[in-house]
């Protein structure tokens, strides 16, 4: 009886506390897909790249030339975080498509930020657009970008306030980006 009784009150548990892992699923296909992009970009910018990633998924292409003329960390590098990733409508069909923002440092120091608009034709995303901009991309939703940009310029020193942000919503057209009202 008390084997029983452990067993059927073991069963519910052990049910509850599984999961599925499958990273099948179209989301994980999307990111897989679009990083893929994102880091094929990145390493054509080297003759001789090399990557590392993180354990949280965080993708660095740097050169792999050694620099011996100067003592400080020169290196060129792109670093990709999957975390940036959005999906949704950008152009007119019914197809998902998807941005993802690339930071590019020149050692410690950010240079710019690449924004890669990927539209997705035949079944397959394909590179459309490069945009290099400080603004923050927030979201993607119903054909609408919306982003937050500084309204001071980079080299001021109230750039990072929070009054000196603004939220401003973009429009995909003809393979342009549209600042719209």
């Amino acid at each position: 009886m008390k084997k029983s009784f452990f067993i059927l009150f073991l069963i519910p548990i052990l049910l509850s506390c599984s999961h599925n892992d499958n990273k099948a699923g179209s989301g994980y296909s999307v990111n897989k897909e679009v990083m893929d992009i994102a880091i094929k970009y990145a390493m054509d910018k080297f003759k001789e790249a090399k990557k590392t990633v993180e354990m949280d998924g965080i993708v660095t292409i740097a050169d792999n030339k050694i620099n011996y003329v100067t003592i400080g960390d020169n290196q060129v590098k792109y670093v990709i975080d999957p975390a940036r990733i959005f999906a949704g409508l950008i152009d007119e069909d019914s197809n998902d498509d998807a941005m993802v923002s690339i930071d590019y440092y020149h050692g410690q120091y950010l240079n710019m930020t690449e924004h890669l608009i990927l539209i997705k034709t035949n079944g397959k995303f394909m590179l459309n657009r490069v945009i290099e901009s400080d603004m923050k991309i927030m979201g993607i939703k119903d054909r609408v970008i919306t982003a937050e940009i500084s309204t001071r310029s980079r080299n001021s020193p109230l750039r990072d306030c929070s009054v000196c942000k603004e939220i401003v919503k973009y429009q995909f057209r003809r393979g342009d980006l549209i600042r719209i009202e």
